[in-house]
């Protein structure tokens, strides 16, 4: 079974980002935006309604579930930013003590302000995140 939800669009990520109806929150999409670009080589597309991905790995669960998936991706709100990290936390302790202001959920780090946290190691963390998914999975 196909996951529908998981799929790359059209929509424009510039207008998803100036939608957002709050201007720090869309300057820090913005740097996130520029971040991941730089990390993964890849542009930002949309996926769904709001998430914000780059480049795509497909997944199989254990129930038969399958889709593709963005490498890296972030889902900003007026209230928060959610970065996806799909390998989850558990290797990156480390990085994350030095990170700055955050939280994480299984697969989310929670940032409400940019200039709460350390980009340089944002930076390294979706450096590592990336080489982990692609040793992980077929990625595109």
């Amino acid at each position: 079974m196909i996951d529908p939800y998981a799929q790359p669009n059209d929509n424009s990520v510039s207008q998803y980002i100036s939608d957002i109806d709050h201007t720090r929150r869309q300057l820090d999409a913005q740097l996130i935006q520029q971040l991941m670009t730089r990390v993964s080589g890849s542009e930002a597309v949309m996926w769904g309604e709001d998430v914000i991905g780059f480049g795509s790995y497909h997944y199989t669960y254990k129930t038969g579930r399958e889709g593709d998936w963005p490498i890296l991706s972030f889902h900003p709100t007026i209230g928060k930013i959610s970065v996806y990290v799909m390998p989850g936390f558990d290797n990156y302790e480390a990085l994350l003590k030095k990170l700055g202001k955050h939280k994480t959920t299984t697969n989310s780090l929670i940032i409400h302000k940019v200039t709460e946290i350390d980009m340089q190691i944002l930076e390294q963390l979706m450096s590592q995140v990336y080489k982990d998914m692609q040793a992980l999975y077929t990625c595109k």
